[in-house]
């Protein structure tokens, strides 16, 4: 499958992508979402239909399994095989650095004056300065990457349900039928610049989390606008604030989280009121059980844990031990 999978990805995805982005682009919505919903109604008339007409139980469970039988190709055809790829160490021929705790302890330096250095007050952001910006970055990278080159007419899609996935903490997905980008509407102008680079990342055909959130970090990291700089060490440290914890310790994270300014911890404190505001505790759970499942049945082993493993990327890839002679990779 992997090689298959490879070639899919790097030969037959970019056209199948630009395609089917293309047929969604006159709709602002989510055409994603109104399949989902199509699909569940033509369920339901199924068995309404049978139970009406008494037709025999086998005939209307084929039928239904032809349903689910479409809808599973097209979603493995459309974007699904992307799962199946060679990983971003594999394609640039590279192994992940191993942990040394000088060179850790010298990114956590960075990574606090990175953070205290961008922060600023972000009450608005300019959507269409973060998409050029991200679409310049990504359209910039070598082919060895794997990434797709962007199109002009790919754009967030406005959800329709978008309270229900605020309250399950989705702050963005794939519409993997059309190649749809979504951005939930409630975040905040400091999260919304990383959250589009990383699902546009997926519609390049990244499918695994850490590495699309490797490839927004690096890509909002290098933009010239602060807010969208900002965003790329906030939203890195959301991720991977468990994993530095684990690493050092309680008591030696609390020091290292004292060096970081107020502003910053204020930032990360409202964050986490507005969204445990908005979520729904049992349906939160629920989806995040079913997507780990979801991502481990598809080849992310780690299941949701994938998100957070950004750091060994970054650690690998983003050359921050530059940093001491005055530059940065």
């Amino acid at each position: 499958m992997g090689n298959f999978a490879d070639f899919y990805a790097t030969r037959l995805y970019p056209g199948i992508s630009a395609a089917l982005s293309w047929v969604a682009s006159p709709f602002r919505g989510s055409l994603t979402e109104w399949l989902v919903i199509l699909a569940v109604v033509i369920f339901i008339w199924l068995i309404i239909r049978a139970i009406r007409k008494k037709e025999r139980w086998w005939k209307c469970l084929l039928k239904e399994a032809a349903l689910l039988l479409g809808i599973y190709v097209w979603f493995y055809a459309g974007w699904g095989l992307n799962y199946s790829r060679s990983d971003l160490h594999t394609r640039l021929g590279s192994m992940p650095m191993p942990y040394e705790e000088a060179e850790f302890q010298e990114f956590l330096t960075e990574f606090a004056r990175q953070l205290n250095e961008n922060w600023c007050d972000a009450e608005s952001v300019d959507e269409a300065a973060v998409e050029a910006h991200v679409k310049a970055w990504y359209a910039a990278l070598p082919a060895e990457c794997g990434l797709c080159q962007p199109k002009p007419w790919q754009h967030p899609k406005r959800l329709m349900f978008n309270r229900l996935f605020s309250a399950v903490g989705v702050l963005g997905f794939i519409g993997p039928f059309f190649d749809e980008m979504h951005v939930n509407r409630d975040v905040s102008p400091v999260e919304y610049p990383f959250v589009f680079a990383h699902e546009y990342a997926h519609v390049l055909g990244i499918s695994n989390e850490a590495e699309a959130n490797f490839w927004a970090f690096e890509n909002c990291r290098h933009a010239d606008d602060q807010t969208i700089r900002y965003a790329a060490w906030y939203m890195l440290l959301t991720y991977v604030a468990g994993n530095i914890r684990s690493l050092l310790g309680e008591e030696d994270f609390q020091a290292w989280a004292d060096t970081l300014r107020p502003e910053v911890r204020l930032d990360l404190e409202l964050s986490q009121l507005h969204w445990k505001e908005l979520r729904w505790d049992a349906l939160a759970k629920a989806q995040r059980r079913f997507y780990d499942f979801f991502l481990r049945s598809n080849h992310i082993a780690d299941g949701t844990k994938n998100y957070g493993q950004v750091l060994r990327l970054v650690l690998t890839y983003s050359d921050l031990h530059l940093h001491e002679d005055g530059e940065e990779g």
